[in-house]
């Protein structure tokens, strides 16, 4: 969340716990705000990177981390920050770069991650494959982990309390499962790119195709719509993005 702090004990030790910390992790935090989760996350991790934007939370966290040598601050936004490697993720995720984020993850390479985030956020990672609240965002999620709810917060963990409920959220990495996948995959996470584009790139990356004449005339072969084909990535409806994956599954 964006200025709620998380300031419960049971909260914060599940929120760590959850993310499978082990004592030669090295740990994410996004927006550590005060540093209530980062003081745990130091007690147990072997190295925690914490990534602040807010200069408001900054120099709180400077002086009340002081001589901790196992932690680095990285004063910057979480969307474009060198973040260096590391094995777990752990964020009371801000809320207006919680979709931004997530389409981030993928390319971070966590063993797992653990955040909290809005209830109605929170149904949509977790949301089964064809059911009412199943979205693009599900899609995007469910394409690349393995999405859990944890347990759900009390407005009275935090300080202040927040107007919205909010869930743990659990993302593990799950295998890709075939050629097929794993060009889907790839083709969402080109966003700003037109579908064409973006697809015969990823039937390389995927190693279904070898050359770019090659992705051509497989292109030609799925006989996607043209109007699918023009639009952006990022602009593609769930509709349309289960096309492509049927498409894409018929190879």
């Amino acid at each position: 969340m964006d200025e709620q702090q998380l300031v419960d004990e049971e909260a914060i030790t599940c929120l760590v716990g959850s993310a499978g910390v082990e004592e030669s992790d090295a740990v994410v935090e996004v927006g550590p705000g005060a540093g209530n989760i980062t003081e745990l996350l130091l007690s147990v991790a072997r190295r925690v990177v914490a990534v602040e934007k807010s200069l408001r939370f900054v120099p709180v966290l400077l002086d009340r981390f002081r001589g901790a040598t196992r932690l680095e601050i990285i004063i910057g936004d979480a969307l474009t920050a060198d973040i260096p490697g590391h094995d777990r993720l752990v964020s009371n995720l801000p809320y207006m770069i919680g979709e931004a984020m997530l389409h981030r993850f993928p390319r971070m390479g966590f063993k797992r991650a653990s955040i909290i985030v809005p209830e109605g956020f929170g149904e949509k990672l977790t949301a089964s494959v064809g059911s009412a609240g199943y979205t693009k965002l599900s899609h995007f999620a469910q394409l690349f982990y393995v999405t859990s709810q944890v347990c759900t917060l009390p407005s009275s963990a935090y300080m202040p309390g927040p107007s919205t409920s909010t869930w743990i959220v659990t993302l593990t990495p799950r295998a890709s499962q075939g050629r097929d996948e794993y060009a889907v995959r790839e083709l969402v996470l080109q966003r700003d790119k037109l579908v064409k584009n973006a697809l015969r790139e990823a039937l390389i990356r995927a190693d279904v195709c070898g050359t770019k004449r090659e992705a051509r005339s497989t292109l030609a072969r799925l006989r996607v719509p043209d109007r699918v084909m023009a639009k952006s990535v990022s602009r593609l409806s769930l509709r349309e993005l289960l096309l492509l994956d049927d498409a894409l599954s018929a190879l």
